[in-house]
């Protein structure tokens, strides 16, 4: 027969793995833990498709949801998609419908998470004939529900009769978008204080230059590194991706990232998570089977802050 001493030396074995498996069992599953080193093409046929162009827009801190860009093959069409990580796997993407535009893209949250902003084509007035992208603004709660009936557009000077897009920004508020109202396409700054716009400003050089256009994709939440698209002659080919260091308080000489991101495809749409673990991008290279469309991208331990 077992003597005491060993039947509890056996309870306390049994209930130390009992514990170790539980706790293994409630251990959240990683949504990117599959992507490890090197560069991947981000959930294949699901997310990233061979029909359509897609770009990442944002991913949630605990990184269980995501905001993406898709868009037809002319980019005629777009529309903002959402997917959640439930039960280890990311959901079939569902379609946010903001306003009864065809054209959607981009999003960015306040930092309140009260407010998001995207660029739209849509006639601003009755009448109006015009097809430019302009920056608007939604609400929403906390399960990122959109409020179609407050979507409305950004008043001057965020917007102008010109073309505005693209606008991201940090939770402390530091805010980046691109217009071409003064001819080229350049980044402007702004901060965004109290649920209005102030501060506005254009980049100097080297950020912007007379050569290309510029549009900003993602900013650190120190406001000390932002990353953006741009067109140049140091580049690779089409829009490649860059990163700027901002150094008592002026931004320095952009650098051009490495190959494993840009190609002589089109790249953009950079994006760092929120613990800095992976990196996010959308480029043209083509990957298996899918040629001639944009997909996102995402890398680990690239291009950090």
């Amino acid at each position: 027969m077992l003597s005491e001493t060993k039947i509890f030396c056996i309870f306390l074995v049994g209930a130390f793995l009992f514990l170790t498996m539980s706790c293994e069992q409630m251990k959240p599953i990683d949504s990117l833990g599959q992507y490890q080193e090197g560069t991947h093409i981000f959930e294949e046929g699901l997310i990233s498709t061979q029909e359509n162009h897609e770009g990442l827009s944002y991913i949630s801190p605990q990184k269980d949801v995501i905001i993406f860009t898709r868009s037809d093959k002319n980019y005629e069409q777009s529309g903002l998609y959402i997917s959640r990580f439930l039960e280890g796997q990311w959901t079939v993407p569902t379609k946010i419908k903001l306003t009864e535009s065809s054209y959607e893209a981009g999003i960015a949250f306040s930092p309140d998470k009260s407010k998001a902003f995207f660029t739209n084509k849509f006639k601003l007035k009755e009448g109006d004939s015009t097809n430019l992208w302009n920056i608007w603004e939604i609400e929403l709660d906390e399960k990122y529900e959109f409020k179609k009936e407050t979507a409305k557009p950004l008043v001057s000077p965020i917007n102008s009769k010109y073309q505005d897009c693209c606008l991201t920004m940090n939770s402390n508020g530091n805010v980046y978008f691109s217009s071409n109202r003064d001819g080229t396409w350049d980044i402007y700054s702004a901060q965004y204080v109290n649920h209005s716009f102030e501060r506005i400003e254009k980049l100097d050089h080297p950020i912007n230059t007379n050569e290309s256009g510029e549009w900003p994709s993602h900013i650190s939440r120190s406001n000390s590194v932002l990353w953006f698209s741009s067109i140049r002659k140091s580049g690779i080919g089409g829009d490649d991706i860059y990163i700027s260091h901002k150094s008592k308080g002026s931004w320095q000489e952009p650098i051009l990232l490495n190959d494993s991101i840009n190609s002589k495809f089109y790249e953009d749409s950079a994006f760092i998570t929120a613990d800095s673990s992976h990196f996010f991008f959308s480029s043209g290279k083509p990957f298996r089977e899918i040629n001639g469309m944009s997909n996102i991208y995402v890398s680990k331990n690239k291009a950090k802050p």
